[in-house]
Order: C-alpha cells, then sequence, then structure tokens
C-alpha cells in the first residue's frame, strides 16, 4: 500500500509542471492583428495582408490555419507550453519552412478575451500577435 501510495506521489510530482500550464489560453481562437518582420527587415502589418485566422489550443496541443484575404496562408499543429508569461510552440506539422527546429518562443498576456504574443530574437521584435478568444 505505502509503495503505491510513494509511486502515486512521485508520478504526480513529475507531471505538476504540465498541471500548472495557463489554462486560460484553452480554447478557439481569432485572429485580430498583428506584424512580423521579414528576413530582409522589412515590417508587414497583418491588416494590410488581410490576414484572419483561427488557432485552437486544448490539452498541450495547438492548431492554426491562417489565410490573406481568401487565399490559403499558413497553418500548423503541435505542442504547446505556456507558464510565467512564455508561451512555446513546437511544430509537428506546418504548410511553411521552419526555423529553429519549428521551435517558437513568445512572451504572452491575456487580458480578458484578449491574447497578445510577441516574438523576439537577437534584441528585436519579430512578431506580434493579438488574438481574441472566441470559445472557451
Amino acid at each position: 500500500m505505502r509503495r503505491n501510495l510513494f509511486l502515486a506521489l512521485i508520478l504526480l510530482l513529475a507531471f505538476a509542471p504540465a498541471l500548472a500550464a495557463d489554462e486560460s489560453l484553452e480554447g478557439a481562437w481569432e485572429l485580430q492583428g498583428g506584424e512580423y518582420v521579414t528576413e530582409d527587415g522589412q515590417t508587414k502589418n497583418y491588416a494590410e495582408m488581410k490576414f484572419n485566422g483561427q488557432k485552437v489550443l486544448a490539452d498541450g496541443r495547438f492548431s492554426f490555419t491562417m489565410q490573406s484575404g481568401d487565399k490559403f496562408w499558413a497553418s500548423g499543429a503541435g505542442r504547446y507550453e505556456a507558464e510565467e508569461g512564455r508561451y512555446t510552440e513546437t511544430l509537428a506539422q506546418r504548410s511553411f519552412a521552419a526555423e529553429n527546429g519549428g521551435v517558437y518562443s513568445f512572451r504572452y498576456r491575456v487580458d480578458g478575451d484578449l491574447w497578445r504574443l510577441e516574438r523576439w530574437k537577437d534584441g528585436r521584435r519579430v512578431e506580434f500577435e493579438e488574438w481574441k478568444k472566441v470559445r472557451p
């Protein structure tokens, strides 16, 4: 009996970091706006590119799709972690060439039903996105 209790405690401690993930991110999100910096240093505004997109997060997994107007732009899916203002996506599937082995890390904050993310590289913000929760 003690052995089972000890084993249960060890398993609980091993999985505690996963349980500490930010549950406020779980649900369906709709893209509100943003921008990114191209490899040659140009800033591209999502509104000017007529970007629209959806992202769904559940149980440590995510999936997103984006369009530019009515044309497909990008999609991806994989696992995510979110804790203490840091959100990291690890892509398993994608429709685009990936940087850094498909791992993207962002600073983030949630204000009500708005989720804002910033990705930085070499001291420069290279991506900003704002999402609105459409379904918990």
